[in-house]
């Protein structure tokens, strides 16, 4: 993950929803994982995300 260029972290709620927008990114070259934080202190809450980095355009179709 060296020379990866952070670009956003999107905050989404519906999992069908982060499979398509992480789908259509990944398509257009971005590397996308998903991540998990604690939305209060005690942990019993979460928040799903969406991370999207880059490469510093070294993808070939871009």
């Amino acid at each position: 993950m060296k020379n990866e260029e952070f670009i956003a972290e999107l905050k989404i709620f519906s999992k069908d929803d982060r499979k398509t927008v992480a789908a259509i990114l990944f398509e257009n070259g971005y590397t996308v994982r998903q991540g998990k934080k604690k939305r209060t202190e005690t942990g019993k809450s979460v928040d799903y995300t969406v991370i999207v980095t880059d490469r510093n355009g070294e993808t070939a179709d871009r």
